[in-house]
């Protein structure tokens, strides 16, 4: 008897083989992923448009028709969110020009370009911009501060420049999402080779 616990045991040892995934699934998992992308893209559009329409109100509301800090502080942050939409709408005419009826080799090798487009964008552009954004939001504390109480002051900064943390470590982490994934499909392509 102790035998066949022995074998048992030894049975229950075994690696569990892994279950192929049919190509049904395999294309439900793509188009959910082409999904999310999309949704990605749209949602990044839309806040950054909504953002965009509230400093032109702000800048209209406060009437900067003198050119000073304030002005040049929020031309600024205007500026470089409206080119932020603009990179967003470019990278959503190169993902749609995508054809998904090709080959995988030739399916892979697209998006190998399109992710190596959008680390060409996290790397050179939105550094850029951000920092111009900064720049911008920074021109204005000195007016806020003469023209906010202490506490809104206070709370305007921390929020601000805590806001503009969180949101460059989000980045970091979407950059290094689509490094990964530019890095499976290239290895992808030098299996297919």
């Amino acid at each position: 008897m102790e035998a066949f616990d022995e074998l048992q045991v030894i049975w229950n040892k075994q690696p569990q083989p892994r279950v192929a995934i049919s190509s049904n699934q395999l294309m439900e998992k793509g188009e959910a992923h082409i999904k999310e992308l999309r949704a990605g893209h749209r949602g990044t559009i839309v806040i950054l448009t909504i953002l965009i329409a509230a400093l032109v109100t702000y800048f209209i509301f406060i009437k900067a028709h003198l050119f000073n800090e304030l002005t040049l502080g929020l031309s600024i942050m205007i500026g470089v969110i409206i080119v932020r939409v603009l990179i967003e709408w470019i990278s959503v005419r190169k993902f749609n020009a995508i054809q998904y009826d090709r080959s995988l080799v030739a399916f892979t090798q697209l998006m190998q370009q399109y992710y190596a487009w959008r680390k060409k964008v996290h790397r050179v552009f939105i550094p850029v911009i951000y920092i111009s954004y900064i720049i911008g939001f920074s021109l204005l504390v000195p007016i806020f501060q003469e023209n906010l109480s202490t506490g809104m002051f206070w709370y305007v900064v921390i929020s601000g420049y805590g806001f503009l943390t969180g949101f460059a470590f989000l980045m970091v982490r979407i950059l290094r999402k689509e490094r990964k994934l530019l890095k499976f499909l290239t290895g992808m392509n030098e299996q297919d080779k």
